[in-house]
């Protein structure tokens, strides 16, 4: 037997020794599957195999798939960084809250349809809780009211992360297809605001006549994505204001 020979045979003794397992190691596994292969297509079965292991083995950790998820989400919120006063008044901090969490769930794939199903209770979701409430709190929001005006605002995170996950799918296809310049911003909102054109042009004005008025807005007027949001949420927190001032007078 060569030299060769010994060095590339595979047996037992001369394979590297796998890394334990432990929660922490599924879980971060699991979050680097959900970024190379979707969040749909994450299993027990494929996550095993990328820890070369057994499905059963998972179990000694996660009662089941929901439930590891849910701690793959938290994982997710971990490199969120909670703003501080140099960042501004209570209002520019909870946009850059929000903004900052959005911007770190939608680069997981769909992580978001977490919180979709079930409350994050995990101790980085419980961290930002606590951040927003305090905020909340800040701007004036009642106490009674702080915990409808998160939940508010996390379904916003979550349907806006969803949006810009889908986003940065169609973003990479794009550029794997027909190359860089046509998966740019401005040009997928053109090809998309061109879409819709065509698509409200087929009705019938007589069946859809304010669709047919308001179509020339309606094409491109989700053409600024950054713009869009920013009004959504201006939206929320002045509802919230508003909110305030009424039952003030009351």
């Amino acid at each position: 037997m060569t030299d060769s020979t010994a060095r590339t045979r595979d047996t037992p003794r001369t394979r590297p020794a796998k890394a334990p397992l432990s929660l922490d190691a599924v879980v971060t596994a699991a979050l680097e599957l959900v970024d190379e292969v979707g969040y749909g297509a994450v299993t027990m079965r494929r996550l095993a195999q990328a820890l070369d292991t057994g499905p059963a083995s998972l179990y000694v950790y996660v009662t089941d798939r929901d439930e590891l998820m849910a701690h793959v989400h938290d994982l997710a919120l971990a490199t969120v960084e909670t703003p501080g006063p140099a960042d501004g008044d209570w209002r520019a901090r909870l946009e850059l809250l929000v903004n900052r969490t959005i911007t770190t769930l939608g680069s997981h794939d769909d992580i978001a349809l977490v919180a979709i199903t079930r409350v994050p209770t995990g101790p980085n979701a419980l961290r930002l809780l606590e951040a927003t409430m305090t905020l909340l709190r800040a701007g004036g929001v009642d106490d009674d009211l702080c915990p409808w005006a998160a939940d508010l605002l996390d379904q916003y995170v979550t349907s806006s992360a969803l949006e810009l996950a889908a986003r940065l799918r169609d973003q990479r296809a794009l550029a794997a297809a027909d190359g860089p310049a046509a998966a740019t911003e401005k040009a997928m909102s053109a090809a998309a605001g061109s879409d819709l054109d065509a698509v409200y042009g087929s009705l019938p004005a007589d069946t859809h006549p304010t669709i047919h008025a308001l179509r020339p807005i309606m094409t491109t007027a989700g053409r600024d994505s950054r713009a869009h949001a920013a009004w959504r949420l201006d939206v929320i927190i002045d509802g919230f204001l508003s909110n305030r001032r009424s039952r003030a007078r009351e």
